[in-house]
């Protein structure tokens, strides 16, 4: 819930039909964070240039943007807030300094929060490209002068037909587009391919249409999940209504049991009901607060087994970007999608998991089986099917028996083309067996500028497979999928992209340069035959021999106070008042009791000072009726005072 506003009712006629939105718009934002304000930075002008690759339905665009700092004087780094249509990202981001493109560098996540805080702990200009939450990036631009315009541009694939963005009424929108059609490519009717050159292989990408499969029995039982958090209420709950009526109509002895999630759970029904008093507990529903997912699997170990199939009413955001595993055995899940700003990647992996639909338009396929993929085979010779000599690399892989669900959107087949020229697709529709045939030695080659398009692709299909393996297997891949992100140079929520502009940024921070950044020539020079430089003494590099000798010296008091027995009780009081003197540490258990007040020791604490009595027994004074230490006191503090008497000894 926004500052100020108040928590809402989902306010849906009963009766009324509602209209289905055509196209979802996502605003656009720029702005300067100040220390108490936020400032919008003007956006002047944001040019499209598309590449379309027609045969598949997929398009290659390019955004610049021109902004211009006229709110702030001096120089300010501005931060550029972009949702993408759901399953797009930014495959690539550039910023104009001084007349020259600097590209920014793909590396993994927390690597890139490591590196910009230590730059800018050195007052030095670095910026970076993250996945937020779900399909919104940020992106920092630095510096921005102030009223001199700043030019930025970034790069990002989807197969939408329009370019679904709203900026503001200032804001001149123009797009240019390389095709004959001067359009969008949406997906084809027909199966298609195209090759194209990037990343110094020849790449592939073959389109394969959706085939649905007849409806089969309705399911006995449905479980509504729903969330309800302050980003859920909106216009959005009255076109759910709808359909969820128009599900009913299709299955009339269909039941639903209603729950609800947001930073807690509850049931909601009593008992299964129809789908009219379903409707009428969710539009009770109050809306407010975060998400936790974690709570989705405990939903779903809680229903019975006569539960059928389930339907999950969110935007898969979590408040802490937490991506819960679900139960091994669990009906199909149904993810709604209907937002603007929703986690398409996860809700997939939950889909393809657990043999649901995602369902962005009605809800009546989830009524039908799944149509599969079932296999892809090659004009491979058998031992390049085994020993992969050939070059040739496949996603999905072509050497597995493969039963990879297919979304009302198709499949696209990527990868490395190498030896192979023929290729051949097997769909399981229902009881039926649908081949398609590709020649990869006669299909198409894409223009030049959208050619990395299928690069990209390949890594896309890469990373939504490691997620769905890993939601099969319960396995955390995180990693496999970081290293999907950073060779190919993509934004996901295991990689970022980091701008940096001069060679010993990247010299320092152990990032290679990439060959078209202006700063490569002078970084290659530095690295030719040297190791980088290491600066000694900083977090997360070598000690130093001050820093070494620290750590040698608690090395050594650890080992003696570890070494030091315990004497027995007759013994004590001695042992108490050499450790003292000797300025050992006394364990808690240790320390003086009451009646030993009148001992030596007990003067001898007595007579130093506070600081002093901690150093020497191990414990902050919690001075009590005996003037006694009470409580024991971390060897850390012990070890401090050590070093600090040790200097004023020596000076």
């Amino acid at each position: 819930v926004l500052p100020g506003r108040t928590p809402q009712r989902a306010m849906a006629d009963a009766t009324q039909p509602v209209a289905v939105p055509s196209v979802q718009r996502y605003p656009v934002s720029f702005h300067y964070f100040g220390e108490a304000t936020s400032l919008p930075v003007k956006i002047q002008k944001a040019s499209f240039h598309v590449c379309p690759a027609p045969t598949i339905g997929q398009n290659l665009i390019r955004l610049e943007l021109t902004v211009l700092n006229d709110c702030h004087p001096g120089d300010i780094a501005g931060k550029l807030k972009l949702p993408l249509p759901p399953g797009a990202t930014v495959c690539r981001f550039e910023f104009l300094r001084n007349e020259k493109w600097y590209p920014a560098t793909p590396v993994e996540a927390k690597k890139a929060k490591e590196v910009v805080y230590k730059e800018k702990e050195k007052g030095r200009s670095v910026a970076a490209t993250s996945q937020t939450q779900g399909n919104v990036f940020e992106i920092e631009v630095s510096p921005l002068k102030y009223q001199v315009p700043s030019q930025c541009r970034l790069w990002y694939s989807h197969s939408d037909t329009e370019v679904p963005f709203d900026f503001g009424a200032d804001t001149t929108v123009e797009v240019k587009h390389e095709g004959p059609e001067g359009a969008l490519c949406s997906p084809p009717s027909g199966p298609g391919a195209c090759l194209g050159e990037c990343f110094g292989q020849m790449h592939f990408a073959c389109y394969v249409p959706f085939s649905p499969v007849a409806a089969s029995g309705a399911p006995k039982s449905v479980a509504v999940l729903w969330d309800t958090s302050g980003s859920q209420a909106g216009d959005h709950l009255a076109l759910r209504f709808e359909r969820l009526r128009q599900l009913a109509a299709k299955c009339p002895d269909t039941r639903f049991e209603v729950w609800s999630f947001g930073i807690g759970m509850k049931k909601e029904s009593s008992g299964p009901g129809t789908a009219e008093e379903a409707i009428s507990l969710l539009g009770a529903l109050r809306y407010d607060g975060g998400t936790d997912l974690t709570l989705v699997p405990k939903i779903l170990e809680s229903l019975g087994s006569a539960t059928e199939a389930v339907m999950l009413f969110t935007d898969g955001m979590d408040n802490l970007d937490r991506r819960p595993m679900l139960p091994a055995s669990c009906p199909p899940v149904h993810c709604v999608v209907d937002q603007a700003s929703v986690n398409l990647p996860f809700l997939s992996s939950v889909c393809l998991s657990t043999g649901g639909h995602v369902l962005k338009a009605d809800y009546l396929p989830m009524l039908r089986p799944q149509t599969t993929l079932s296999g892809i085979q090659t004009d491979q010779s058998g031992e390049d099917f085994v020993m992969g000599e050939d070059g040739f690399v496949c996603c999905p892989d072509h050497r597995l028996h493969l039963q990879w669900p297919i979304g009302e959107e198709g499949v696209w087949i990527c990868g490395v083309r190498g030896g192979v020229r023929k290729l051949s697709v097997q769909l399981r529709v229902g009881k039926d067996l649908k081949e398609y045939g590709f020649d990869l030695g006669t299909a198409p080659e894409v223009a030049a500028g959208a050619a990395p398009l299928l690069g990209y692709l390949f890594a896309r299909q890469q990373y939504v497979a490691v997620e769905r393996d890993g939601a099969v297997m319960g396995m955390d891949l995180t990693k496999a999928r970081a290293d999907l992100a950073v060779k190919y140079g993509f934004c996901t929520p295991e990689s970022s992209l980091l701008m940096l502009y001069d060679p010993e940024q990247f010299v320092e921070n152990g990032i290679d340069c990439p060959k078209e950044h202006p700063a490569h020539a002078k970084w290659k020079a530095e690295t030719a035959g040297a190791s980088p430089e290491i600066k000694k003494g900083e977090i997360g590099e070598p000690k130093t021999e001050e820093q070494m000798n620290v750590v040698s010296r608690l090395a050594e008091e650890l080992q003696r106070y570890v070494q030091t027995p315990i004497p027995p009780q007759a013994a004590r009081s001695d042992h108490l008042e050499r450790c003292a003197r000797n300025r050992m540490v006394i364990p808690a258990h240790e320390l003086p009791r009451e009646e030993d007040t009148s001992s030596s020791l007990a003067g001898l604490l007595r007579s130093t000072s506070p600081r002093t009595r901690a150093r020497r027994c191990g414990s902050m004074p919690s001075v009590g009726s005996s003037g006694m230490p009470q409580a024991f006191h971390a060897f850390q503090l012990w070890a401090e005072e050590e070093e600090e008497q040790r200097r004023r000894e020596e000076q």
